[in-house]
């Protein structure tokens, strides 16, 4: 049987505990009592992330948490409890705990689920906290394919022309194809170098670039009033805290205009709270979502009366690379505002992962659960699609998707006018 909680999104915030992302908390989903999570219990968590422990302890602690939290329960439809202690008595060393705790994940076939070196836990607070060093890219590596996904604002990457989809075929002159993804991280994250060159591939032709080697603030929300008073608020991520003060400040100064669009065009997600809080000032009292996690639990999360939005037409810009959190934003205001959608079918991703820290300073992602739309949609690799089509590529000289959305407003806006 399924469980049902409803929960006002201002009752989650005052505990601090859409824990589902960030915060490590070993037994939340057995016990969904949110009053319990305090910041004292966080800061325990923190404390225990410096710990020094045994590597054979935190393979230990990774299969434990791994249990208590995978989202599917059946474990991919194995013994969970057989790998307790496989290697137990073979783990000595830090590498030999590595190698041990990925292959264990492995067997779970979820690329989601993976263990975090203090090396890559570093790096991923770091995007948490709108920061990062490097040369500006997220990528995703599928076998030997090392495709860029996103490219920052502000970075060399940006200034050097890299695209969504460009395929990293060679760093520094020597081919990256058969490296882990955590080793080409190392590469092109590095503060031990100023500038490093990189080979893409992009429709078949090679191109070099020669990027630096930068620390990047990463913004998470500009916005514009054009002339006729209409609102562009563009979101390029939902990462950082800081994210929601800048929407509150952008929906406030776009507050008067005749109509708004929301940019989230290459918007890789982020933050499951941000989605969720955005949406809360956006309108009262409806579904936002519904967290859905194992064992058949669902926790159904509804705006409060916190909107200060001003009813008008709202057209939210989509593409391919508009995924995960920022899908969620797009469709709640699409099936609770009658925004309309326009751009390509988003690229359809519903798990939702949390961050574990552990021991020697170390982490774990985990796929803890999936998210639904109101209306009970399952956008999982299918995506959203569209109420209006449109090639969706962000040009700067003519961007002809946001051309699109502005024209129908101002026809809207003059249908109102006559009326």
């Amino acid at each position: 049987m399924t469980q049902e909680i409803k929960i006002k999104v201002k009752d989650v915030f005052s505990h601090a505990i859409i824990v589902f992302i960030l915060i490590a908390t070993v037994n939340y989903f057995a016990q969904p009592d949110f009053s319990k999570f305090s910041f004292i219990n966080k800061r325990i968590k923190e404390h225990n992330h410096s710990q020094k422990i045994a590597p054979n302890r935190l393979y230990i602690n990774v299969w434990r948490n791994t249990k208590q939290e995978f989202y599917d329960s059946s474990m991919n439809n194995q013994d969970w409890n057989r790998w307790k202690y496989k290697y137990l008595k073979h783990i000595k060393t830090n590498e030999d705990a590595d190698i041990a705790i990925n292959t264990m994940l492995a067997s779970l076939n979820d690329p989601k689920t993976k263990f975090l070196s203090s090396s890559s836990f570093k790096k991923r607070k770091t995007i948490i906290d709108s920061e990062f060093t490097g040369i500006g890219i997220l990528f995703d590596k599928t076998g030997e394919k090392i495709v860029v996904n996103h490219v920052l604002d502000n970075s060399s990457a940006k200034t050097n022309e890299v695209q969504t989809g460009d395929i990293i075929v060679a760093v520094n002159g020597k081919d990256i194809s058969y490296l882990e993804k955590e080793k080409i991280l190392d590469l092109i994250e590095t503060k031990k170098e100023k500038k490093i060159s990189i080979v893409v591939n992009r429709n078949g032709k090679l191109l070099k670039k020669e990027l630096e080697i930068n620390t990047v603030q990463i913004k998470t929300i500009e916005y514009e009033i054009t002339t006729d008073n209409i609102g562009i608020i563009r979101i390029t991520n939902l990462m950082g805290e800081k994210a929601i003060i800048d929407f509150v400040n952008a929906i406030t100064a776009t507050n008067k205009t005749k109509g708004l669009i929301i940019d989230l065009r290459n918007n890789f997600g982020g933050m499951l709270e941000n989605a969720i809080e955005m949406s809360n000032y956006l309108f009262n009292h409806k579904k936002i979502v519904t967290i859905k996690t194992k064992n058949n639990k669902n926790y159904e999360i509804f705006a409060s009366n916190e909107s200060i939005f001003k009813t008008k037409p709202i057209i939210i810009l989509v593409n391919k690379s508009t995924a995960s959190a920022s899908e969620i934003l797009a469709g709640t205001l699409q099936e609770n505002l009658n925004a309309k959608i326009l751009g390509e079918k988003t690229y359809g991703k519903n798990s939702i992962q949390q961050v574990i820290p552990l021991a020697n300073k170390t982490g774990l992602i985990i796929t803890s659960g999936k998210y639904i739309l109101p209306s009970g949609k399952d956008i999982h690799n299918k995506g959203i699609e569209p109420d209006i089509l449109e090639a969706s590529s962000i040009i700067k000289i003519n961007d002809k998707p946001l051309e699109k959305a502005l024209n129908i407003i101002r026809q809207q806006d003059s249908r109102i006018k006559k009326n």
